[in-house]
């Protein structure tokens, strides 16, 4: 039996959740932001990655809440935690890849956030699991 990741594990991840004041019960997915866009690359170069952030994305009754990871080893940073009201949002897409899925949040001024979304991670069973129900949400 493989061990999940200890910074991964569910317990770990709805007791920061529940740390918080938000749902220890609502669904999580592991999510990046896409520092490594063609533009980004070409400026930049391999620096790109480096601007690289992972979050622990929780779907909430009331919105998202992103919780950062510490990209040196995927702990949760409950300081560095950001929720977006539904109300703010105006659509949420999601769009499959061959890798990588893409989730897109676009706010009620027309920003737009882009996360990548990789189909599995290593000794996360949870995570496929959640990106299904997310795709059946938003697909």
């Amino acid at each position: 039996m493989k061990k999940t990741q200890k910074w991964f594990e569910e317990h770990y991840v709805n007791g920061i959740k529940k740390e918080i004041g938000h749902d220890p019960e609502s669904l999580n997915l592991s999510v990046m932001n896409n520092p490594s866009s063609l533009g980004k690359v070409a400026l930049f170069g391999a620096l790109a990655s480096l601007s690289l952030k992972m979050y622990n994305l929780s779907i909430e009754e009331n919105g998202l809440l992103f919780i950062q990871r510490n990209v040196m080893n995927n702990e949760l940073l409950p300081e560095k935690s950001n929720f977006i009201s539904n109300d703010e949002i105006d659509t949420i897409r999601f769009k499959k890849g061959i890798l990588q899925d893409k989730l897109i949040i676009v706010n009620r001024d027309g920003k737009k956030l882009l996360f990548k979304i990789n189909k599995k991670i290593a000794r996360v069973p949870w995570h496929k699991e959640s990106l299904e129900k997310v795709q059946q949400i938003y697909g």
